[in-house]
Formats: structure tokens, sequence, C-alpha cells
């Protein structure tokens, strides 16, 4: 008997234009690919302290609207 592999296929990241096309509630994958980082990179985004983190069960959900203003916040200031 063959040994069978489990194939796992690639990923298409969304592409989101504007912030109006967000879902609401947003997955993790869905913060990859606002931010075009890896999926293994947004889970532990979603570990930090100040991140706007929804716990449904085991699901990790985030508010649109939470994450647009955790986003703006994170913006560096120019030096005066």
């Amino acid at each position: 008997m063959a040994d069978k592999k489990r194939i796992r296929e690639k990923r298409t990241p969304k592409e989101f234009l504007s912030y109006d096309e967000l879902p609401e509630f947003m997955t993790v994958n869905d913060v990859a690919d606002v931010l075009r980082i890896s999926v293994a990179s947004a889970y532990t985004l979603t570990e930090q302290e100040d991140f706007p983190l929804l716990l449904l069960n085991c699901h990790r959900r985030v508010k649109k609207e939470s994450f647009i203003e955790w986003l703006n916040g994170r913006e560096r200031k120019p030096n005066a």
C-alpha cells in the first residue's frame, strides 16, 4: 500500500483595495492578506497583548474597526 501524503494546496491571498472591502469580522488569513505577511506571522501578531483579538471558542477573529484603529496607532510619527 502506498504512503498517503497530505498535499497542501498553496493559498491564494485575497486582495483588498480599500478598508471598505474588508469583512466586518476578519480571520487571521484576512489579516495576513491585508498586511502582506505570512499566515504564521499573522498568528504571532494576534498573540501580542495590544492586538484587538476576539476569541470565539477556538476561532480567532478581528473586528474590522478595531483592526483599523490598531493599525493607525502603529504608525511611526516623523521626528519634529
